[in-house]
């Protein structure tokens, strides 16, 4: 039978020698939470599935070398897109997913100097297109080698973190 252990999603815990960090996050879903991963003075943040960027979240992925950031949809696109109008309320919303623009809004929010990766992913299909999620990035992180977009059927190659 395999070993299971629960986390606390409001306490660090350790797994080998990474030390994990559970962020909890706005999300219609049961105690939602993200996490940022830290091992020999280097840390990974994995920040998806959230709908507005709160002071916590902020706080929690500062500094971070590497991140995943979502950059689900476009709120025009969204509004004109095919979905009915109670899940365009739910993505679009304060519980949903985080736009383009919130995005950037958090990445202009954290110190990003030191990301050697910075990857844009859970870019919808149907209401974003990976040259707007790009645009409003890029806005604020510029163009550089180390933004890399996660397509949705090929994914990304290992990175490293040095």
């Amino acid at each position: 039978m395999p070993n299971l252990n629960t986390i606390n999603i409001h306490q660090t815990f350790t797994i080998a020698d990474i030390e994990t960090t559970p962020v909890t996050v706005p999300h219609d879903a049961r105690e939602p939470c993200q996490f940022v991963f830290r091992s020999q003075q280097k840390s990974v943040g994995l920040l998806t599935d959230l709908g507005s960027i709160t002071p916590h979240v902020i706080e929690q992925y500062q500094q971070c070398d590497a991140l995943m950031l979502e950059c689900n949809h476009c709120p025009q696109l969204l509004a004109m897109g095919p979905y009915p109008p109670s899940l365009k309320h739910r993505v679009g919303g304060h519980w949903g997913h985080l736009s383009n623009h919130q995005a950037a809004n958090l990445l202009a929010s954290i110190e990003h100097e030191r990301l050697q990766h910075l990857v844009i992913s859970h870019i919808s299909e149907q209401n974003n297109t990976e040259s707007l999620a790009r645009t409003a990035i890029e806005a604020v992180f510029g163009q550089q080698e180390s933004l890399i977009l996660a397509n949705q059927d090929q994914g990304i190659d290992w990175l490293g973190v040095s």
